[in-house]
């Protein structure tokens, strides 16, 4: 008895799962902000990429500040930490999104979050770029 319960409570969570994952897709622009987020996170991981085979000292400027100068110094294998808080970024939104997919306002969170979570990108980019040219220009 407890065995079919357990299935029939799975087989509904399955459902609903695939339910929000589609009303997600049923809108259009979705396939647009996904394609941006694909790319800005193809762009940052390169840069991490690049800025780790660069790299000869064993320090490495991770931010700078124009009022105070360099403020965060850290160990180089934390430069990976950026482009996985893009994909946190975006995992966050995509959850929320399947959460709220019964909502009146939808398509205009989909919109929200989805490009927030571009934007996100992009500006996650430039970051790196200024890593970048912060320790090796």
């Amino acid at each position: 008895m407890a065995y079919s319960n357990f299935y029939a409570k799975f087989y509904t969570f399955i459902s609903k799962i695939k339910n929000s994952f589609s009303a997600i897709f049923k809108v259009r622009a979705s396939f647009v902000y996904l394609a941006l987020i694909l790319i800005w996170q193809l762009v940052a991981w390169f840069q991490v990429w690049f800025i780790s085979k660069s790299l000869s000292s064993e320090v490495l400027v991770l931010h700078y500040n124009v009022d105070f100068g360099v403020d965060l110094v850290g160990d180089p294998k934390q430069i990976y930490d950026y482009p996985l808080l893009g994909i946190g970024i975006f995992l966050l939104n995509i959850i929320v999104l399947a959460i709220l997919y019964r909502n009146k306002n939808f398509k205009t969170l989909v919109h929200f979050l989805l490009g927030a979570a571009a934007l996100f990108g992009f500006f996650l980019s430039l970051a790196l770029l200024s890593i970048y040219l912060i320790n090796f220009r």
